[in-house]
Parts: C-alpha cells; structure tokens; sequence
C-alpha cells in the first residue's frame, strides 16, 4: 500500500529545497532538552533558518506539527528516536504534554458539550434522527476547529487576534455559502488568504459539492469527515473516484479520527490548492461575515476606511 505524501502549500513552492528529517529531529530534540520540554514553533523556525543553513523551515515545521509515527514509516521517513508532541503554538516533550493535552481536552469537551446543547435546544423534538446528527455536526465542528487552530497557528498571528471562527450556526448566505469555519491564514507582509471549511459526518458528494461552492470565495477550501483509523488512505480507499475529484478540483481534506469520550483528532491527508478569486464574490464575501473577519483584523470596524488585507 502507498501512502500518498501531505504536501504544504508552502513546500509545494519550494520544491528544489528536500525536508531534512534528520536535522529537524535532532535540532528539536535539542531544543527541548535544553527549554524545559517545550519549545515554540518560531523558536524551532528561527533555528533551523538562522543556524543551520535552512532558506525556509516552515514546510519543515507543518510537517513536525503533523508527524505521525505509524504513517512516518509508510512513507519512508526515519525514527526520530524521541517522542514529541504538537499543541498551540508549541511542541512539547512526553512529560510536558500530558498536562498541557488534559488542560486542552477539557476545554474542548466543554466548548463541544456546549455546541451540542444549543442544537438540542434549538431542532424541534419531532426531527429526533436529524436533530442527532446536528448535535454530532456541531461536537465535529468543535474539534476541526481546534485542528485548524494547530494549522494557521504562526508567529505572523497576532496573540490578541481570532483567526479561526465557528460560523456553522449563523447561517448567513444561501445554502451553499453558509460555510461551518473560516479562518484567516497570515502571510508575510501583513498579507492573509481566506479559508473556508465544510463539516460532515458522512463522505460524500454533498461535502464535496458544498465546499467546491466555497472556492468561489476563499483562497483554499477544506473539507472535514470523520474516519474509522489513522490512515491517511482510508477516504481515498473509501471512495477512489469521489476523492480523486475532490483533490483535482482543488479541496483539501481533514480526517477526523473519533476517540475514546467522543473526542476526534483532526489531521489533514491533503492540502488544499489556492484559488484566484472573483473580487466581487470575495467582497460579498467578506462583508457577510464582517463581525468575524473585523475580529481578526481582517477589515476595519463600520464607520472607517476598510482596508483590505487580502492576498
């Protein structure tokens, strides 16, 4: 079996620079010796590119953040001879992420707990299949956005900014632009790009169809469905054809691993393409969630100049 690679947008533009596994590894093992078991992801960047001949370590990083043993292996990547871990802005050794992955869960069971309820109260008591569905939906949502939270997350973020927003709830556009998260991806030169993602409990061609509809507004569009193991094959697997067209029209795809406490880790098996957009549809865009991006520093609050930040 081949498991395909989790290429970043990022990396994809610097193909003629390899990922050094090696020199990651050991450069990580070092910092986290030496700072207590935890390191921040800008300190391990600025590292790699000051101080050991590396031009651009962010591909490195996303793929740190995301490494999985098991899948690690599959693809040919070496042991790294310790065990790491990825929370926020930070990786952590063993020792240190047992406490700071307990604080995290409990959070977001509550966060998630709290999603569920306002669907209960909310779906009519007739609708008892749909209103299930709804609650699960909107525990899912939770966990893929703490998963886009690890994704965007960056120094370029300021530490007083949301970039990442639950909106499945709002409903603020017709039925194929009511988006469930968006997130604001900061660049260089106070630049971002626009993402969107679409939340399932089922993969299937309403996923995709719903989130190709996004495209028309966001730099890159997701979709999120749950899977029953870690493979970064399974959907593939799954549904050959409908994945295959998934990815060739541009989508990247979360998986989303249901544990033990109805807890899901959320991982990415394929980045999504950036999309040129219509400036109009990305205007109108903007505007419907105006509050959100306004939060993110996006767009300017109503009253003043808007100045658009937009890649």
């Amino acid at each position: 079996m081949t498991t395909p690679s989790v290429p970043d947008p990022v990396a994809a533009q610097n193909p003629s620079e390899p990922l050094d596994w090696g020199l990651a590894f050991r450069v990580l093992d070092d910092l986290l010796k030496s700072n207590g078991g935890v390191v921040s992801s800008t300190m391990l960047r600025r590292e790699l590119e000051r101080n050991h001949g590396i031009a651009d370590a962010r591909p490195l990083l996303v793929e740190l953040t995301f490494f999985d043993p098991d899948s690690a292996r599959e693809r040919g990547i070496p042991e790294p001879g310790f065990r790491f871990h990825h929370l926020g802005r930070s990786f952590y050794s063993e020792e240190k992420y047992a406490d700071e992955a307990k604080k995290l869960q409990q959070a977001t069971i509550k966060e998630a707990e709290d999603a569920s309820d306002a669907v209960s109260e909310t779906e009519p008591e007739e609708v008892p299949v749909s209103r299930t569905n709804r609650q699960e939906e909107a525990r899912l949502v939770t966990y893929v956005k703490r998963g886009l939270e690890e994704i965007y997350s960056s120094d370029l973020n300021a530490d007083e900014k949301t970039f990442v927003f639950d909106v499945h709830s709002l409903r603020k556009g017709s039925s194929f632009e009511n988006v469930d998260l968006i997130a604001v991806h900061w660049l260089p030169h106070n630049m971002c790009e626009l993402i969107s993602v679409e939340v399932k409990l089922e993969f299937n061609p309403q996923v995709v169809q719903q989130a190709l509809n996004y495209t028309r507004f966001s730099h890159r569009a997701w979709i999120a469905v749950p899977v029953e193991t870690d493979s970064h094959v399974e959907l593939r697997e799954r549904d050959p054809g409908l994945f295959e067209y998934a990815i060739a029209r541009g989508l990247g795809v979360l998986a989303c691993r249901r544990r033990r406490g109805k807890s899901y880790d959320v991982f990415p098996v394929h980045w999504p393409q950036r999309n040129t957009l219509d400036l109009l549809d990305q205007e109108e865009f903007v505007e419907r969630y105006r509050d959100e991006f306004e939060e993110a520093g996006v767009t300017e609050s109503r009253g003043k100049l808007r100045v658009p930040r937009l890649r």
